[in-house]
């Protein structure tokens, strides 16, 4: 636990400053659909709908904090889970 603390905070602080820095231009996978023209394609409805659509908080879009919790949520997403399933296994 020592040693994955630091780790964690660590992740949050580059999660909080990246978040501004992203881009709003599409990603890659957007792109070559774009570029090779099956773009039009793509489902409306999803399977699943996305918790944080576009990496902003429901009814902060605006704001510019929204990426900043969207960056900080799927931060910790991705570092409880694998730690969850750790303490679970080890058990």
């Amino acid at each position: 636990m020592k040693k994955i603390l630091p780790l964690f905070i660590i992740t949050l602080i580059l999660a909080a400053m990246a978040a501004p820095l992203t881009s709003s231009w599409p990603d890659g996978l957007d792109r070559v659909a774009q570029m090779l023209g099956f773009d039009s394609r793509a489902v409306e409805a999803p399977l699943v709908k996305a918790p944080l659509p576009d990496y902003g908080v429901p009814g902060l879009e605006r704001s510019p904090l929204s990426g900043t919790i969207a960056g900080l949520a799927g931060a910790l997403i991705c570092f409880i889970i694998p730690f969850g399933l750790y303490i679970v296994r080890k058990k």
